[in-house]
């Protein structure tokens, strides 16, 4: 199992020597069994990419806990259990070494070819794609690829960063099926972070919705929305065209300037994440 208890991420704002900060995550506190398939969505900015780091422990939290496996994350154990993670990465041009053919790349991750190659029959890689370069395959072709090296370091669960948000809808569709089918047992636990709303209803048995650093919803339905900001994300088509509203200088709810059911208590008071039941909780006082 993983869990975050009030995790918060800063970053410094301007140069080197700068002690302004901004807050990337707010107070995550959340919760993902093992076998589970579980999407976080949002918007550009929302801190899905940053919530991807702390979570395949690239980078710990500025606060907050982090527990892998029922074990607390700590500096002294992060490299080993980062070791127990397999992402899978947007672009996957970027992920290999350009002067190293695919076989080359995969050793560096498994030392037997059998494994290897039977890894890569499972996913439907064709055993010459191996001895090419990354630059002469397909973005599908080197995804799959990406998914048998993730798959190949022995993961206890794999996360995917915008996975297949380069690639065809075409390809797509072959990929997340593909993703299915290798996990139909629930071996692995997947994390999907995605700007995909549909992706995220299709693959997940639950999914958090991001906002301005906060989880704002989670729930196993997401084609239900409770929170306003949901709605929103699921009648809108590209999720760019819609904006994050300013801070609320009152410290209210941050979605007050775009709420369309903004109520009084909203501009003062920032509401809290509440369990509506055991796979549900919503951050507005529309159900307090």
């Amino acid at each position: 199992m993983i869990r975050l208890d009030s995790v918060n991420k800063e970053y410094k704002k301007g140069g080197f020597f700068s002690k302004s900060t901004f807050r990337a995550l707010n107070n995550i506190s959340l919760h993902i069994e093992d076998g589970e398939h579980v999407g976080i969505i949002g918007e550009s900015g929302a801190g899905k990419t940053t919530l991807g780091k702390i979570l395949s422990l690239i980078e710990p939290p500025s606060s907050g806990s982090v527990f892998f496996s029922s074990e607390k994350i700590t500096k002294n154990n992060i490299k080993q259990k980062r070791k127990e993670i397999g992402v899978v990465f947007q672009d996957p041009y970027t992920s290999f070494d350009p002067k190293q053919t695919m076989l080359h790349s995969l050793l560096e991750t498994e030392q037997s070819k059998e494994n290897i190659f039977k890894q890569c029959k499972q996913l439907n890689i064709k055993e010459s794609l191996l001895y090419k370069y990354p630059n002469t395959l397909s973005g599908g072709e080197l995804q799959r690829i990406s998914i048998a090296r993730a798959i190949l370091s022995n993961p206890k669960y794999l996360l995917f960063d915008e996975a297949t948000s380069a690639l065809d809808v075409s390809t797509q569709a072959k990929i997340v099926n593909m993703l299915c089918d290798i996990n139909n047992k629930k071996q692995y636990t997947y994390i999907f972070i995605t700007h995909d709303l549909k992706l995220a209803a299709f693959i997940s048995d639950r999914v958090y919705v991001l906002y301005d650093g906060y989880i704002v919803e989670e729930t196993d339905d997401i084609n239900n929305p409770l929170h306003p900001y949901t709605k929103m994300l699921t009648e809108t088509t590209n999720f760019k065209k819609s904006k994050q509203s300013k801070k609320n200088i009152n410290n209210g709810c941050f979605f007050y300037d775009t709420c369309p059911y903004k109520k009084d208590i909203c501009k003062n008071s920032m509401p809290k994440l509440n369990k509506t039941d055991n796979k549900k909780s919503i951050r507005c006082f529309l159900y307090d």
